[in-house]
């Protein structure tokens, strides 16, 4: 069953996240007021476009891009960025669209054959000035594939998303890479936990999950620089920030959604994590942070 976050209030737009495992996922994010976004852990590559605002990328790796209404961001997987997302004077909000490509998706072998025949360029964020006529049919149609009620085959949606890394692949020489295979530990809990963010998550569950030793975990995570408790809280939170930014859920539907029973702990964890309340996202003023 293909996962579908919504909950309509009148908004003048349906938002919602729609994901298909293996494939990728695709959402429509409104932000009411500008924010800067710091470390966020990028596991999968991502087509950003924007429509009103703009928006910075800032990676780990030193790469920068900053995209205007009608441009794109290409971001590289496996690494953690910064985003600053404004809304100049005159505009009513920030508004982008994501397509986020699984890495399942990336080792496709007629698209791994493509790309190493192809001069490419590769950046850990790109900046794409023009987003061409067929690129953004092509991500049109690949959001709407990913739909729950698309009704359309899961091979098909499969293979509208992959057109997309085509056309980014022919027109713009963007080839997305596969990550490593040995993916670290902190990919490995990232991953467990996600989708699963409202279970009571012990070091001891984590660890047998992962069929390691707790001792072997925590000192595996130490030498990544990582550690549970800051695993468990950085994913909750920027899957909140996720929901917040593309759905209309209601912020006591996403603390719960994210493990926090209790809206007002989740409203003390959010603000010590990004630095602003949950409600300053949809740009609410008693939110400023």
């Amino acid at each position: 069953m293909r996962p579908r976050h919504a909950v309509p209030d009148g908004a003048h737009l349906a938002r919602s996240i729609h994901a298909l495992p293996g494939v990728g996922m695709a959402a429509h994010v409104l932000q009411g007021r500008g924010l800067e976004i710091l470390r966020m852990r990028m596991d999968q590559p991502a087509l950003i476009l924007v429509d009103q605002g703009t928006k910075t990328v800032r990676s780990e790796r030193g790469a920068s891009a900053r995209a205007k209404p009608g441009q794109a961001i290409v971001v590289d997987g496996q690494q953690t960025v910064d985003f600053t997302n404004t809304v100049p004077e005159g505009v009513a909000h920030y508004e982008a669209r994501w397509l986020v490509f699984d890495t399942a998706l990336l080792e496709d072998p007629g698209y791994q054959a493509r790309a190493a025949r192809l001069e490419q360029q590769h950046a850990s964020v790109r900046l794409l000035p023009k987003v061409a006529a067929p690129l953004a049919s092509a991500f049109e149609r690949a959001a709407q594939a990913l739909a729950p009620d698309a009704a359309l085959p899961e091979s098909i949606a499969r293979l509208r998303v992959l057109e997309v890394l085509h056309w980014l692949l022919e027109q713009h020489g963007v080839a997305l890479r596969v990550p490593q295979a040995h993916a670290d530990v902190s990919a490995k809990v990232r991953a467990l936990i996600t989708g699963r963010l409202d279970t009571e998550w012990t070091a001891g569950r984590i660890a047998s999950a992962l069929a390691v030793s707790e001792a072997t975990l925590r000192r595996r995570l130490v030498a990544e620089g990582a550690s549970l408790t800051q695993l468990l809280v950085d994913t909750r939170m920027a899957t909140a920030l996720t929901l917040l930014q593309a759905t209309t859920q209601p912020v006591s539907s996403i603390a719960l959604s994210v493990g926090y029973e209790s809206p007002s702990r989740f409203a003390v964890r959010f603000r010590q994590r990004f630095g602003f309340a949950p409600t300053a996202v949809r740009g609410h003023e008693r939110g400023a942070a």
